[in-house]
């Protein structure tokens, strides 16, 4: 599945969700966190920023 990074209507990534992630944090617009039992939560995005998936009806709404 093929995912995009936005930051507002700019299209900052698009490809795998992990690299969209990875492309965030490099940008320091992620926040990466862990429960107790060592498994990922949700990684927060900063204000501005959205990350769905590439045929979605939000993205084709950003793209306009």
């Amino acid at each position: 599945m093929l995912w995009i990074l936005r930051n507002g209507t700019r299209e900052i990534f698009r490809g795998s969700y992990q690299g969209a992630v990875n492309t965030a944090e490099r940008m320091l617009a992620c926040e990466r966190s862990f429960h107790a039992d060592g498994t990922e939560r949700t990684p927060r995005l900063e204000r501005g920023f959205s990350l769905v998936p590439a045929r979605s009806r939000a993205s084709e709404r950003a793209a306009v």
